[in-house]
């Protein structure tokens, strides 16, 4: 068993008890003190007794092994004095007895004791080899109180490795109150991804019950009610279990919310200006979402009655007056007036906003406050354009502390299409696949500027979780065709070959038969372009990498490079490039029925279009769905613009499908 992090740095016994016993001499002995989280006592030892210091058990073990020659009893008192040191938040002492004990050899009596404070010592270092330590616990003998230490070590380390299913396993065999247990079970397995739970459950049996319980929450995640009669049936099922008589506070909380008597929905949209288009589009959306829930409920007088308001030129008060006694609120569409009007709403009412102010938007700098007439840049100026910031009025403290002792169903949620959001999906999807030296290249325009830098940013925090200071981006910045060649093949060290190549010729004076090679450490390519900009970026990266390299570097896009609207012609100029966009316009999607009611209801709608469509219905559809996704962050609405989930801000966080384009179609892929 080697020694971990002493540098070569030896401690005699002796030396050892000499300078600590001076060190205690000199200063207050600190007495043992309440371990973190649970307080063992180790059967192969006795109890320590109190306001005992660690310098006390080793001058003990120094007389008495001067006295005695008793090795055996030396070592108990060394691993005691070990203990308290660990106790007293002192590991680099703790570890220098440990390795005087281990140096002299351990007694069969003592392995076990010595085990546990030894991965204890270095179960906190940030260089501690997890897995190594996870296997010096496996020989650890599980009795008595040594159970429950060597489950609170090993819930430890797992959880430092990123390994929650193991690490709630591991609390279930700790001393911790049933409520505590419940708790750190619940809020691990609820952050693993559903689609492996199945796997975790033949992994870990004692957590099936707590699978069970999820997988009851997600399947009626719609009603409260509903909710609160399967948790009945549940508590009797899984009678004698800990989750019988301990729920988590978070499931508790949900079958306490109450129907919130959304009968009248005031939607504000731009239905006149320059914006109408925009908004009438919403609009469709929405009222295509509650026909559908005429069907589903066969009574249209069980529905709410939805009132249209519209705000192209409206101000605050004028807004506030038609809103009236409404207390639920869709929209507004615009950033403007989301952080004007939603500071002056009055206590009580539901918001789900379709913009989000810029407080809650990521820090990215933007300078561009243009706007258009056409629908691109309406949405774009919609959605994610530039105004005054909230002012630290979001809902201001006061509010919510009235709110929250009033304890009304009151809730403020954003739901919005910015292009940030995308970039980010994609730094993330791209990190965790593995790659690591990615070529970024974005138009000059503000759109793709922005997410250019939201990549960069999120692409810089992924790499320091791994303790990596430099992010290995290459960037590629073009306002032409030209710019954007010329950028390509200098980021690829394509033309530096060529210069090379050329080089040698003029020395040589004879023709060299080579070809320009391109740079192998790139792994990655992610454009942040216009979709026709991407036809053209496509075929010149293709070109500029050696085909004789063997080594394909895949290029990855966003939603706002693609439109369906272009024809054949461009999936073929987008051969092999991967993408992400909403599951509504991939072509396998679940809802074929409603797209052909749609094609019928609204002929020709071009790409953007069926977004904002998407977009309202998704929001229609998420409203009676807000109580439950607050108090329950780790469930999903599976929606025409992605999966959508609620974070701590209220924001709702879309996570779109991937796909790409093989033999000029779109194709979904399944990771």
């Amino acid at each position: 068993m080697r020694h971990i992090g002493q540098a070569g740095k030896f401690f005699t016994l002796s030396a050892v008890a000499s300078v600590l016993v001076l060190s205690g001499c000199g200063s207050t002995p600190k007495t043992q003190s309440e371990p973190v989280v649970v307080k063992p006592t180790p059967v192969e030892t006795t109890q320590v007794e109190e306001n005992v210091t660690p310098e006390h058990k080793l001058i003990e073990a120094k007389k008495l092994w001067e006295r005695t020659r008793d090795k055996k009893r030396r070592n108990t008192l060394l691993l005691q004095a070990a203990d308290l040191y660990l106790q007293n938040q002192q590991p680099v002492l703790a570890q220098q007895v440990l390795y005087e004990v281990k140096e002299d050899g351990i007694s069969g009596v003592n392995q076990s004791y010595y085990t546990l404070l030894f991965t204890k010592a270095y179960a906190g270092m940030p260089d501690a080899p997890a897995e190594e330590l996870l296997a010096m616990l496996d020989d650890v003998n599980s009795t008595g109180e040594t159970v429950f230490q060597k489950a609170e070590l090993q819930t430890q380390l797992y959880s430092q490795q990123g390994n929650f299913a193991a690490a709630a396993n591991s609390v279930l065999q700790t001393n911790l109150s049933d409520k505590e247990k419940v708790q750190q079970v619940w809020q691990w397995l609820t952050s693993i991804p559903t689609k492996t739970l199945p796997s975790v459950g033949k992994a870990y049996p004692a957590l099936s019950p707590f699978i069970t319980l999820r997988e009851l929450t997600e399947a009626n995640a719609s009603s409260p009610a509903t909710l609160a009669k399967e948790l009945q049936n549940f508590q009797q099922v899984y009678r004698g279990h800990i989750l019988e008589t301990t729920l988590p506070d978070n499931v508790l909380k949900a079958t306490q919310l109450t129907d919130a008597g959304a009968n009248n929905i005031a939607v504000l949209l731009p239905l006149s200006g320059r914006l109408a288009r925009s908004g009438q589009v919403v609009k469709n959306g929405i009222m295509s979402a509650y026909y559908t829930d005429v069907e589903k409920r066969q009574d249209e007088h069980l529905l709410p009655r939805l009132r249209f308001i519209d705000t192209n030129g409206a101000d605050t008060q004028h807004l506030l007056s038609e809103i009236g006694d409404t207390k639920f609120i869709v929209g507004p569409l615009l950033k403007d007036t989301v952080e004007s009007l939603i500071p002056n709403l009055p206590v009580g009412v539901n918001v789900l906003a379709l913009n989000r102010p810029e407080e809650l938007a990521d820090p990215v700098a933007t300078n561009d406050t243009t706007t258009s007439d056409t629908l691109v840049t309406t949405t774009d100026s919609a959605l994610n354009g530039d105004s005054n910031t909230f002012g630290g009025k979001l809902g201001n403290s006061d509010t919510q502390g009235e709110l929250g002792a009033m304890d009304l169903p009151t809730s403020l949620n954003y739901f919005g299409l910015a292009p940030e959001d995308e970039a980010k999906q994609l730094a993330e999807f791209i990190f965790n696949k593995g790659y690591r030296a990615p070529i970024v290249i974005a138009a000059q325009s503000n759109l793709y500027q922005r997410m250019d830098a939201t990549f960069k940013k999120y692409w810089k925090a992924l790499n320091s979780r791994e303790n990596k200071l430099r992010t290995n981006i290459t960037s590629v910045t073009f306002n032409d065709s030209n710019s954007l060649r010329e950028g390509i093949t200098q980021a690829l060290d394509v033309a530096q070959s060529n210069d090379r190549i050329n080089q040698i010729e003029y020395m040589t004076n004879d023709e060299v038969y080579n070809m320009p090679r391109s740079r192998r450490d790139i792994d990655a390519i992610i454009a942040f372009a216009s979709p026709q900009d991407t036809e053209l970026l496509n075929p010149i990266i293709e070109a500029s990498l050696n085909p004789y390299d063997g080594k394909q570097v895949p290029v990855y896009a966003t939603s706002r490079s693609m439109d369906y609207d272009s024809g054949k012609n461009q999936w073929r100029d987008l051969q092999n490039v991967h993408f992400i966009d909403m599951p509504w316009l991939m072509p396998s999607h679940k809802w074929q029925t409603l797209q052909q009611e749609v094609e019928l209801a609204w002929k020709n709608q071009n790409t953007m279009q069926k977004r904002l469509f998407a977009f309202g219905f998704d929001a229609y559809q998420l409203l009676p769905q807000l109580g439950m996704l607050n108090t329950l962050k780790y469930l999903s609405h599976e929606g025409l613009t992605g999966t959508l989930s609620l974070n701590q801000q209220g924001e709702v966080i879309r996570q779109q499908p991937q796909a790409m384009i093989r033999n000029e179609k779109v194709q979904m892929l399944s990771e």
